[in-house]
């Protein structure tokens, strides 16, 4: 069964060596001194020219693996529950999630994977995410994480450009999986599945419970080699769209998921229970996994600091509501459709956030109004804070805390923020406190690029400051606020959507001559797409052929909302679609 993996013929060197230990123990000895409880009243400036930055002292973030930092405190709460899947009830301790993780660890070293090797997670949101994601990092192990719902020309696209060495998915979605890999005539990956209680395992795939079983020795790889560099090595293979056009694989290393989960945690940011307190936080994630928000702000983050994590698989109302009535939760994290629905839906009330010590919303702005709707039903009592960041940050960049309800907060330790002047000879001038311009970023949770994509990484990172695509501004307290969007790409649930992804599906039909597509306001997603057409002359196309066309090879939130038929899409002189002129139409 194992030997399926063994074609990559890579062994791994076992030598031990001595590291991080001093590194480790002097920085986390000290890792709550000097903390400020409130940002300072002089908002400062670097000693550059309008470069903003955080109003806390920088701190010093160590050289280390990811899952040296999460397994850091671990013997302070072995005993306590550290995963439990809401639809199944199945849970973990943090002693058993330990020991499991190294099980897998060693199950993928035995196998021949390892430094330069991929690992596509297609799975929804359950405990062994956990398991997997950390002890592939142990492994050296690089993942990719892929949307559970995507289709398979989905599918097939994100393990092309991944390269993936081999799959882990759920007995279900196995078919889509094997029907991806054919569409391009793909060699058959190594697929392993996570069954769910006692279903079968299909035939040629790899039982998950095989690699963790107790016939595996714990493999304990704290403080030796894994094989890789933590600061220049990519440890996880996300998807963004960038500031535009397709999905790109965005390489984020360990040093820059540990950055970014040591700045979460400084005292000046967090609204929870400090670290080491001897109340569990315990916080539902329906937010997905595959998505940076959900994957190291509510995921990692909770676990770094000993919290218990309640996995949700599957996002309904209900399913929400049945957490929120059985489990006692203390943290909550939303997008901004999901706050609305809790303000509008009268199945929510006061008792649904009896234990809620604080609620955080992200990936994208929300208004002041109904923030206040929120506290007038539920509570004002209840701590509320926005964030701000992209998966390229990976993914946080600022939160509010001591700041204003309707701001993105204090921009985060160690990170720079320029707000620089949008203008078409492409000169980049500073801009001051309240003046609106793209946010540039640079800090040690910038990623290192896009994945074998040099000439996308140029035209996004330039000496180290990342274009984000957004728009905002600086108040004369420092708070950061978002002001709309400089790229074209839709925000549906926060979700990025494509325009140039879905133009590209749309123009492949038959009926179709031309195409471009926009982002509409929509009172429940956000936002969504709407498509713009020009038939093929002479041809009649329906709203419903284009719709299915769509609905076929693209996930539930790329579906286009909106069409109207033209006769002429507008564009300028060099071809490039008009999207402005779109929106007056």
């Amino acid at each position: 069964m194992f030997r399926i993996l063994a074609f990559h013929r890579r062994f791994l060197s076992d030598t031990k060596i001595r590291l991080f230990d001093k590194e480790l123990k002097s920085y986390f000895g000290n890792a709550s001194r000097n903390y400020n409880s409130q940002p300072s009243n002089t908002f400062k400036y670097t000693d550059r020219d309008n470069v903003f930055t955080s109003p806390y002292d920088k701190i010093e973030i160590p050289s280390c693996y990811l899952h040296q930092v999460i397994w850091k405190d671990v013997d302070k709460w072995r005993n306590k529950t550290a995963l439990t899947c809401s639809a199944s009830g199945r849970s973990y301790s943090y002693n058993e999630l330990r020991g499991l993780c190294g099980k897998f660890a060693t199950s993928l070293r035995r196998n021949n994977l390892g430094p330069g090797d991929t690992l596509a997670v297609v799975l929804p949101n359950i405990p062994e995410y956990a398991i997997i994601a950390l002890g592939a990092s142990e492994a050296g192990v690089r993942v990719t994480l892929l949307n559970p719902a995507y289709t398979i020309y989905e599918i097939s696209k994100h393990l092309a450009i991944s390269e993936a060495s081999a799959i882990i998915t759920t007995p279900q979605k196995y078919p889509d999986i094997m029907e991806a890999l054919k569409l391009k005539n793909s060699v058959r990956l190594p697929t392993i599945v996570v069954p769910n209680g006692n279903e079968p395992i299909p035939a040629g795939a790899i039982n998950f419970r095989d690699l963790v079983s107790n016939r595996i020795e714990e493999f304990d790889n704290i403080g030796e080699q894994t094989g890789t560099d933590c600061k220049n090595d990519t440890f996880i293979i996300p998807y963004s769209s960038g500031t535009s056009g397709f999905p790109k694989g965005v390489e984020i290393t360990h040093s820059n998921i540990v950055a970014n989960l040591l700045q979460m945690g400084h005292h000046g940011y967090h609204l929870d229970q400090e670290d080491g307190s001897e109340e569990q936080d315990v916080i539902p994630v329906f937010l997905p996994f595959y998505h940076m928000f959900g994957f190291v702000v509510c995921f990692l983050n909770y676990l770094r600091r000993g919290g218990h994590v309640v996995c949700i698989p599957q996002f309904t109302i209900k399913n929400l509501l049945d957490v929120l009535e059985k489990i006692r939760t203390t943290v909550l994290y939303v997008v901004p459709p999901v706050l609305q629905i809790t303000v509008k839906d009268e199945r929510f009330t006061k008792k649904h956030m009896d234990y809620v010590n604080s609620v955080t919303s992200g990936a994208a702005p929300l208004g002041i109004e109904i923030i206040k709707q929120f506290h007038a039903k539920m509570g004002s009592h209840i701590p509320f804070s926005q964030g701000y960041g992209l998966t390229e940050t990976s993914p946080v960049v600022a939160r509010s805390k001591y700041s204003s309800w309707d701001s993105s907060g204090f921009i985060f330790v160690n990170t720079d923020v320029r707000i620089v002047h949008i203008n078409d000879e492409n000169v980049q001038k500073n801009l001051g406190v309240n003046e609106t311009g793209e946010i540039f970023v640079k800090g040690p949770q910038v990623m290192k690029g896009y994945y074998k994509n040099p000439q996308a990484t140029a035209d996004c990172i330039d000496g180290g400051w990342l274009k984000t695509g957004d728009l905002g501004y600086v108040s004369e307290k420092g708070e950061l606020y978002i002001t709309g969007q400089l790229k074209d790409l839709i925000k549906v649930k926060g979700f990025q959507v494509s325009p140039a992804e879905l133009e590209d599906v749309i123009i492949s039909h038959e009926k179709v001559n031309d195409v471009a597509v926009i982002g509409v306001p929509h009172d429940e997603l956000g936002a969504a797409p709407k498509a713009f057409i020009v038939p093929k002359p002479n041809i009649k196309v329906t709203e419903e052929e284009i719709k299915n066309h769509v609905a076929q090879r693209l996930s539930k939130h790329k579906h286009i909302n909106q069409i109207t038929f033209i006769d002429e899409i507008p564009k300028n002189a060099t071809g490039k679609i008009l999207r402005k002129e779109l929106y007056k139409l």
